[in-house]
């Protein structure tokens, strides 16, 4: 009896990151971007964590202090990327630290590809990569920032996404394509430095 309790603790702990880690935990509208790593955000799929309007800090890296012309870049750079786009979030799942010190929830930020799903690698690598940001990986969290540079964890989707694709295509302006057995991958293009979506097979 003793061994088949410990043998469900050890199963549920194993398949307890895949429910909690994946990519969209929660999902929303970029409303405002307070800094190259503050965000405000209108949930569109919502998450016991989440308020309706939420202020997100990007985990795992530093932008510069608004007040600098390195962090005015930032600023811009991400309301580029990012102003009134939807997008996924990964919260951190220890309760008592998703939040910073300042209230913001701290996230991974993904993109969305053309069919809906969470795109490849989160907007918190890509701030690294444009030089917009620097690592600051918190040992203390979830994330492994290290694994922003390898391939994607599989699957990056799950109920969230397919119940805001199921949302979005209610909407008459809102075009979703087939299901494909692809994952997108954010790729930088050596030629002219932007970004371009590849695939990665599941």
């Amino acid at each position: 009896m003793v061994l088949m309790a410990r043998l469900a603790l050890m199963i549920l702990l194993f398949l307890m990151p895949a429910a909690w880690g994946l990519p969209d935990e929660a999902a929303g509208r970029v409303v405002s971007v307070v800094s190259g790593d503050s965000l405000g955000i209108e949930m569109l799929i919502s998450d016991p964590r989440t308020n309706e309007i939420d202020s997100i800090k990007l985990a795992d890296i530093d932008a510069p202090s608004t007040v600098t012309a390195e962090g005015k870049a930032a600023k811009a750079y991400v309301a580029t990327l990012l102003k009134n786009k939807t997008v996924f979030l990964d919260i951190e799942d220890n309760i008592s630290r998703c939040r910073s010190q300042w209230g913001q929830l701290i996230c991974l930020v993904y993109l969305r590809d053309e069919s809906g799903q969470p795109l490849w690698p989160p907007v918190n690598r890509i701030m690294v990569d444009e030089g917009y940001a620097l690592l600051d990986d918190d040992a203390g969290n979830e994330f492994n920032a290290s694994a922003w540079w390898g391939q994607p964890s599989l699957p990056l989707s799950g109920e969230k996404s397919d119940q805001l694709n199921a949302m979005l295509e209610k909407s008459p302006s809102a075009k979703l394509p087939e299901e494909s057995n692809e994952v997108s991958i954010l790729k930088k293009s050596s030629t002219s430095g932007a970004y371009v979506i590849g695939y990665h097979n599941r």
